[in-house]
């Protein structure tokens, strides 16, 4: 079968969503009167984190299986300002705690770049990266809190902006950690995620130009956090030297501090924020929650505080030490997943996290692009990510524009075929 094209038969998104399960329910979004603006005819997806007056919003777990939304988020109000239509609610990790997509109570949407075996889409925005991939809509709307955006779509291969932390209303975005939470667009292109941010900041985007002169600089690969796949360098040192023609200049940084301590330092305090928002349920009731979810609220409560206060402290000494080091007009070039597409049941999440490279961006202020860059040996998508200082999204966008006018990535679509019409 075909992949739908705009505009979109909805038998043929229904059939894909019931092979590719990203979606919570489509097309369920309360009739309002269409506006007429920059996003006319446009079909948007919405994380199921993300509440709509009179739906349901279960936040990707059992918990909030009745939970009827009372209001519109600022975020979606600003959409339908716009003209877009909402498409439906897209499936999610549980209560948004979690990096590779896996949903064990209500099902793990699936990569759609691999017809032969099932493979994580990543997290915790899944459904939303797995529906914009699969050309079920033009985008979607997720949440990121430590790479929540920027992992599936790297994973799926589409671009994905985590803008800087309360540019994007947060009002009526179910909270993870409400100081890492942030709300952005993830899009088959650098150029529709500009027009989203513009919409859902309220901040123009200039139209891209060449970036003559732009300072990038690469992270030297002798301070990675974790071993990175061939694949992903090969896509890091080609991204390089497009962006080298393009006119910027290329220099190799290594960062004032240790990602893999920023890392950690922020899943501390992530952790710790969540149990302050679960907190009196997980007590009352330990057991409602997933078993991944219920260990990670476990250790945090048993968390020493001193522990708690010095992550923190670390945090405020860490974020002015990035805002004074990264120069204002500079960028970093760096992956944004360390690896590709991994099969469905062989992950331990006990284990490494995906958010290697894309967690500290949460941790320190920052604002970061995740651009399709390439395709491993199976085929699966490999990434790369731009990360500025607050308030840097229109320079990351210009510059996602101008490698996506010289390279065809964000323009491959999967090969869907497998999908049957039943």
């Amino acid at each position: 079968m075909q992949v739908p094209t705009t505009p979109h038969d909805p038998e043929a998104v229904a059939r894909l969503d019931r092979a590719l399960h990203a979606f919570v329910s489509i097309g369920s979004s309360p009739s309002a009167p269409m506006a007429v603006g920059p996003l006319s005819g446009w079909r948007v997806a919405i994380k199921d984190n993300i509440d709509i007056t009179g739906e349901i919003v279960g936040v990707g777990s059992p918990i909030f299986s009745d939970r009827l939304a009372t209001c519109t988020a600022g975020a979606v109000r600003r959409l339908q300002g716009a003209g877009a239509t909402i498409a439906g609610r897209t499936h999610m990790v549980e209560l948004a705690f979690g990096g590779w997509g896996i949903n064990d109570a209500l099902g793990s949407p699936r990569n759609p770049w691999d017809g032969r075996v099932a493979r994580l889409a990543g997290g915790s925005s899944s459904g939303a990266a797995v529906a914009v991939a699969a050309r079920m809509v033009r985008a979607a709307l997720g949440s990121d809190s430590a790479g929540s955006i920027r992992m599936p779509a790297a994973l799926c291969g589409i671009t994905g902006l985590k803008p800087s932390f309360g540019l994007i209303p947060c009002d009526g975005v179910y909270p993870l950690a409400p100081s890492y939470d942030s709300v952005g667009p993830m899009a088959q292109s650098a150029a529709d995620c500009a027009l989203l941010f513009s919409v859902l900041s309220g901040t123009p985007v200039g139209l891209p130009h060449p970036p003559v002169g732009c300072r990038i600089s690469v992270l030297d690969q002798a301070t990675y956090p974790v071993p990175v796949e061939p694949a992903v360098q090969s896509a890091l040192k080609a991204a390089a030297a497009v962006f080298e023609r393009l006119g910027a200049a290329i220099r190799t940084c290594t960062l004032p501090f240790a990602l893999s301590q920023l890392t950690r330092d922020a899943g501390t305090l992530i952790a710790d924020e969540a149990l302050m928002v679960h907190g009196a349920r997980f007590e009352a009731e330990p057991q409602v929650f997933g078993t991944e979810l219920r260990r990670r609220l476990e250790q945090a409560r048993n968390a020493p505080e001193a522990t708690i206060r010095a992550a923190a402290v670390a945090r405020e000494r860490d974020r002015n030490l990035f805002q004074s080091w990264l120069d204002e007009d500079d960028t970093v070039l760096m992956p944004t997943v360390h690896r590709t597409a991994p099969v469905l049941g062989s992950v331990d999440e006990r284990s490494t996290p995906l958010g290697q490279f894309t967690r500290w961006v949460n941790h320190v202020g920052g604002c970061a692009l995740s651009l399709p860059a390439g395709f491993d040996a199976q085929g699966l998508p490999v990434a790369i990510q731009l990360v500025g200082r607050a308030g840097a999204e229109a320079r990351l966008l210009m510059l996602g524009c101008a490698f996506q006018a010289m390279t065809d990535w964000h323009r491959r679509v999967p090969d869907l075929s497998w999908i049957g019409n039943d």
